[in-house]
Parts: C-alpha cells; structure tokens; sequence
C-alpha cells in the first residue's frame, strides 16, 4: 500500500460493524464456555501503522499475552489478539477456575486454556468477517506468547516483513460480573490488500467508501 489509508466515518462504521459482529458472536461463545452472561461494549475501530502498534497496549515494554494466527483464504494475512498483563489474572482465573500464581510462567494448562480463548476469539471475529465480504477466511493453529509488545512484534514483524505496514484494530471490553477485560484484535491483511477489504465491506454494508 502507499501511503497512510485514512478512513473516513463510512468506513469506521464498516469496520465497528465488523467488531460487533465479530465480538457479539464471540460473547455468546465465552458465555457458553464460561457457564455465565459475558457481555460488551460497542468496539472502537482503525487502522494503525504496525509501528505504532504498541500504543494502545501500554507501549513496546508492556506485558501482553499475544495469540497469533495466519489466516489462509481469499483475503489472507495474520492475526493478533492481546490481553494485557493487568487482565491477565481475571481471565486465567475465570477460564481455569483457579487463580493464578504471582509472578509464575504460564503452566500448561493456563497455555491450553489461553489458546482455546484465542481460538474462539479468532474464529469468530474472521467469521463476521467473511460473512461480510463473502470470503472464505482460515486461521491456523494458534500460536502464544507472554512477553513484552516490542518482543511479540519483533517476531510478527520479522514475519510479516514483506507485508504491508499497517493493521486493522478492533478494541472490545467484555464485560464479565460488571468488570471490563479489554480485548485487541489486529488483523494484518497481505500487502495492498486493506483498500480491497475495505471496498468489500462497503458493498456489504451499503456505503459508497471510495470514488
């Protein structure tokens, strides 16, 4: 792509109908899975330079739990899911059943049970998005890490390096017994391939984004 891609309100609300899609399903799957109601707020939506990734998640020296997917299909590319380190121990707590150890690594199951998260997040938020632009989207199994924001995207970007240079980011706050666990998503398409999902989510929401 060249150049920044600035979105105009049309496209955000094509975007944040993609985020309530993507996060009303992925709720009704949390509540099921957790035996109670998980509800959210209405998500916020952009496109972010990879390098300015870090912000929003606290900074490049912030703790995050990462879940990272390619996404096979017809609009390829790869996908991120960040708790950060402050929810972290509600959310272990509420998918284990027991609270975690201070300061301990991740056991196994707290590793199985973040991954199954992520795969529930994951294939939800790439169904809404598929459901929208009429496209086939796969994720791969999942991968994690606990670690610093620069650490995780030294690696993506090491990854992603002949990509483009920016994401699409969804931010919801799940709302579990009243408390907000804030949730990132970034979905990093192929290289020049943001402004064609981005003209297929116009189509399918009704908007005329761009001349």
């Amino acid at each position: 792509m060249d150049g920044d891609l600035n979105l105009n309100p049309l496209e955000l609300d094509a975007l944040r109908e993609v985020g309530n899609m993507g996060a009303g399903r992925a709720a009704t799957a949390l509540s099921q899975m957790l035996g109670q109601t998980v509800r959210i707020t209405v998500p916020k939506a952009s496109v972010i330079r990879l390098e300015d990734l870090p912000d929003p998640l606290g900074g490049p020296d912030a703790l995050v739990v990462a879940t990272y997917f390619h996404v096979h299909g017809d609009a390829p590319g790869r996908l991120l899911i960040f708790l950060t380190q402050e929810t972290l121990p509600h959310v272990l707590a509420l998918l284990t059943g027991k609270a975690p150890r201070a300061g301990a690594p991740l056991s196994s199951e707290e590793e199985s049970a973040l991954k199954e998260l992520g795969n529930i997040l994951c294939s939800q938020y790439l169904n809404a998005l598929a459901d929208l632009m009429h496209v086939q989207l796969l994720p791969s199994v999942p991968a994690l890490a606990f670690d610093m924001v620069r650490s995780v995207m030294q690696s993506v970007m090491a990854d992603a390096s002949e990509d483009g240079a920016q994401a699409l980011m969804i931010e919801n706050q799940f709302l579990e017994a009243q408390r907000p666990v804030a949730l990132y998503l970034f979905y990093l398409p192929k290289a020049g391939s943001l402004e064609g999902m981005l003209s297929l989510l116009a189509k399918a929401t009704g908007t005329d984004l761009r001349p």
